[in-house]
Formats: C-alpha cells, structure tokens, sequence
C-alpha cells in the first residue's frame, strides 16, 4: 500500500504530507481546486512523462517521494529483479525530482535509477484508471485486452506477440532472399561497404573533441609562442625587466621594514610579488623551451576532423551514434549474408514458427472463449446494479482470419492473435444486442466501464488502484452504488478515489479535501485530511455548495450514517 506521498514545490503545491489509510481513500474539493494535482504526483514518481512545467513558479526543483509498504512476496521479488537490488526489504521508498532545465532524478530506497526502472516497479506498485478511458473502451483492441486481463490471458497473448515478431522479420528476410535477389546483394555490398567505412575511421569516444582544443592550440601557435617571448622578456630576460626593477625596492624596504609593522607587511608582499613574478617567468621559460609547433600534425588534425564531419553527415550527429549505426548494419549485414541462411532454411524455420503460432493462437481462442462466457453475465448483473436493469452485455469474440479449410491463417492474423473482440450491448428490452460504439450513450459507456473495473479489479493482483474521477456522466443516484462498489474492491486493495459525488466519499475510510487559495497574489493548494464535523460540512458542501443548510447537513449525516452500515454488513 502506499502509506505517505510527500509533495513539495509541484505546479501549485508548495509542501504537503499525504497519509493514506489500507482501504478506501477520497480526495474531494471543489472544481478547479487542483484534484488532479495529486494524481500528477502520483504519476510522476511512477515514472510517467514530466517536464519543468511542474516546478512551482519561483522554485528551483520539484519533488515527490511515496511511501510504500509491500506485502506480496512475488511482487516484491519482482523488484528486486527489476532494480537489481536484492537488499530490498517490505518498506520501499520511491523518489522523483526535476529542475527547471528539465533534468530528473530517480532513486529507490536511496538508490540511482532509471526513469524506466521507476515505472516498471510503479506499474507492479499501482494502476491508475484514469477520466478520460471511456473513449479507449470502445476500440476493439482495448476490448481484447479487457477481456485478456480479466481471464489472466495477458502472458499468453505476449508470449504469442513474441512469436509472431519473429515469424514477421523472418517472413520479410525470406521475400528479400527469394524475390530479389539483386536487391539483396546490392544491400549487402552497401553495408559491407558502410561497415568497413566506420571501421577504417577506428573513431574513439571523444576524439573530436580532444582534436578540437589541439588544433585551437596549433592554429595558434606563432601568437602563443610570440606572446610567451614577449612576457618573459618583460618579466624577466631584459636588463628592464620587471624582475630586475623589483629588486632594489625590496632591498630599499627591507632596510626599513623592522622599523614599523605597516612597513613590514608592505615589505613581505613586495617580496613575495617578487618571487612570484620571478616563478611566473621561470614557467613561461619552460613553457617557451618545450613548445612545439609541428605543421604536419596540424594537417593531420584537420583531415582527422575532416573524415568525422563526413562520417556525421552520413552516419549520425555523434561518434556514438555513428558506431550504433555500424553495430545496427552489421546485423542487417550478418542476417542478409550470414553463412549456411537459405530461403529453404527460412521456410523451414516458419513452418516451425507457424505451428508455434498456430497452438498457441488456439489456445489464446479457446481462453478468450471461456473468459466471454465468464465474463458477460457478470458484467449484466453490474449493470442492473448501476441502473440499467434490463441491460444486456455480451463479450463477442470471432476469429477472421480463417482460410478456405476453415482453420486460422497465419498470414492474416496480427500480434494480438487469431481474434477480434466487440463488445454488445442492449439497454433496453426488446432491442438486439448491438456494438457498444454504435449505440451506447455517455452514461452508458460510463456505467459498462464501472462495471469492468470492478470486475477486473478482482482478479488485479496490483496493491494500489487508483480512480480518477470515473464517475465522469453519472448521476447522484448512482454514487451510493458506486460508492459501495469501490468500497468493495478497498477489502482486497488500497484504493484511492478521486471524486465530486458526496455519495461516493460518504463510503471513505480516509476522506481528504483539496482547497485552492491566493495569499499575496500567489495561488497555493492545501491538502487536509477530515474526520468528525470537518468531514460532514464537507459531506454537506458536496451536496449544496456553499448554500448549505442544516437539512443538507442531515442529509451528510445520513450518507455517512447509511454508508457505514452498508459496508459493516458486508464485512
């Protein structure tokens, strides 16, 4: 569970601690007051995509650290494989910073890492179910993919995406090797060519810029040599030197320096003027004797530099992304040329990647078959809870991609698998069963999300769910329903719930209000948590707003009243 979220200097947060409690968790406010501020937060130390815009005005860095307690053996064995740290113990401690140049900083438990290492254990750690789904629900991909996560089918469906990569990249090698041949040899002289190209240059990690500041220097030489003469001549070779001239006014002070404490520190920093003036001369003495101007070497330079500047405009800006580039045709080059590969040997190799394809796109269909069946009549019950009480809900899936035996074909199907899933519904009785993206109102849509969420949040094994504002197009008379919903799936996860239905935060075990203020024409957002007459005025403003009386303040009462009872009866 997350147990704390600690916020500073976040677009209009300055500092605040977030304590959350193992089940139900509400923040509710009124609109415009920054809600959404603390998922922000939340996604930012998940590894999600930030930039300097959510440093506050005026600061130097944000920073969000979440506190997280881990009970699951096996996710957290996850982790430690994920950050390489297998110290870790129940108590995690993830942490996310960024300056206003846009620079992040990542660390677990004190420890440096990766943006993609923090939202690979962010993604074992919560799953975030965002305002803005109900329009994903009506692809039919993301359709699939419900229905794969709620029958545990997601590894399957990898393992089979795994497959068909490869049976895809061996099926383009096998169309270049069989139906052009010409073309093939002509790229393979290519990238012989452009491999041998790079290798010849024998380019080093920063080369360039070693050259770079050496042929500044050679470029330069008669001014630095002729500057050098010059200065130590004045310093100290001629008979007018500086040196020389230095000498008799030490002397002179120093015959009076023990006479008054001023004079001796005059003295001691003219002598020590002298001696340092004297060291100075001595290394450009050195400096003069040891310099070398070699013209060749300059040439060499220049032609050094010239082949990188040609190898750049070809092959990529940096010698880094020159030498990936090589590294990349080399194994375009070795698949192309390797030794002993055939077309023949490529269809040998398909046939085996078409049966492994085959058995288990079978089995994928067979899962997905069993998952709708289980699926549907759960999802129908949901919505006669969530007022639609003769709605009918059917999670259709069909296989397309058949050839003219009747058995799926390989080269029609997708990464996905054999299937298509659409999902039907009927609102009202007497209606046939139609695609939910033909039919379905905003509220409807809502309503069938609710319902999947719920039934998915049950098989998600992810400790922390969190619910942006998906009451989205609901009604009041639907929050008490979804209220207990949530307060449901809180008995197997920690939920976090983002609301403006007082009905829904009547269900909280932790309610947290969001408030926005302007002190000296600055806005700041405070984050408090509420219990006792706190709570209820909240209750109450959620109700009315600000024109509440004491009968919505009656009204507060009996949610909160009625919503405890609900969830003690249930256990």
């Amino acid at each position: 569970m997350l147990q704390e979220l600690y916020i500073t200097n976040f677009v209009l947060i300055d500092k605040v601690t977030i304590r959350l409690c193992e089940r139900l968790n509400v923040f509710s406010g009124a609109t415009g007051v920054g809600k959404s501020l603390v998922i922000g937060a939340l996604n930012f130390i998940l590894g999600g995509r930030a930039n300097a815009d959510v440093v506050r005005s005026g600061k130097e860095e944000a920073t969000v650290i979440g506190k997280f307690s881990v009970n699951d053996k096996d996710i957290l064995g996850h982790i430690k494989k994920v950050s390489g740290n297998n110290d870790l113990e129940d108590e995690l401690i993830l942490q996310r910073s960024i300056d206003t140049s846009g620079r992040s900083r990542c660390r677990l438990n004190d420890m440096p890492v990766t943006v993609s290492m923090l939202k690979e254990v962010g993604e074992m750690l919560v799953t975030i179910h965002g305002q803005h789904e109900h329009e994903t629900l009506l692809h039919g991909v993301n359709q699939l993919f419900i229905l794969d996560d709620f029958g545990g089918i997601s590894p399957l469906r990898e393992d089979f995406a795994g497959i068909f990569r490869q049976y895809t990249e061996k099926t383009r090698l096998r169309d270049e090797l069989k139906n052009n041949q010409n073309e093939r040899r002509q790229k393979i002289d290519l990238y012989a060519f452009q491999v041998d190209e790079i290798d010849t240059a024998q380019l080093r990690t920063g080369e360039a810029e070693e050259l770079e500041k050496e042929r500044l220097l050679l470029s330069n030489a008669e001014k630095i040599y002729g500057t050098i003469t010059s200065c130590y001549a004045q310093l100290y070779e001629s008979s007018e030197s500086i040196v020389e001239k230095l000498k008799p006014v030490v002397r002179e002070l120093q015959s009076v320096a023990k006479l008054d404490e001023t004079l001796q520190k005059i003295f001691d920093s003219c002598s020590q003027s002298h001696y340092q003036i004297e060291d100075a001369a001595f290394a450009l003495g050195k400096y003069r004797d040891g310099f070398n101007y070699d013209s060749q070497r300059l040439e060499y330079i220049e032609e050094r530099l010239n082949t990188m500047r040609k190898l750049k405009a070809k092959y990529g800006a940096t010698v880094e992304d020159i030498l990936a580039y090589r590294d990349e045709t080399e194994l375009k080059l070795k698949q192309l040329s390797g030794e002993g590969t055939s077309a023949e040997q490529l269809d040998e190799e398909l046939q085996a990647l078409t049966d492994q394809l085959l058995r288990k796109g079978g089995e994928l269909t067979r899962k997905r078959l069993a998952t709708a069946e289980k699926l549907s009549p759960l999802i129908n019950e949901e919505l006669h809870e969530l007022g639609i009480p003769h709605g009918r809900f059917c999670a259709q899936v069909v296989s397309p991609f058949l050839n003219k035996d009747g058995n799926p074909d390989v080269s029609g199907a997708h990464s996905h698998g054999f299937d298509q899933t659409e999902f039907l519904i009927s609102p009202n009785p007497g209606e046939d069963l139609k695609p939910l993206r033909k039919i379905a109102s905003g509220g409807e849509i809502s309503r069938v999300m609710l319902a999947l969420k719920h039934q998915l949040a049950k098989v998600d094994k992810t400790p922390v769910l969190v619910f942006d504002e998906i009451d989205a197009n609901i009604g009041g008379r639907m929050g008490e329903v979804i209220g207990g919903k949530l307060s449901g799936i809180a008995r197997s996860h920690q939920v976090i719930c983002i609301t403006h239905l007082p009905q829904i935060a009547s269900y909280a075990d932790e309610q947290l209000k969001i408030s926005k203020a302007v002190k000296n024409g600055v806005t700041h957002s405070t984050i408090e948590s509420l219990s006792g007459d706190a709570r209820l005025e909240e209750i109450a403003d959620m109700i009315r707003g600000s024109e509440k009386t004491d009968i919505t303040r009656k009204q507060a009462q009996e949610m909160l009243r009625d919503a405890k009872k609900k969830v003690k009866s249930k256990g």
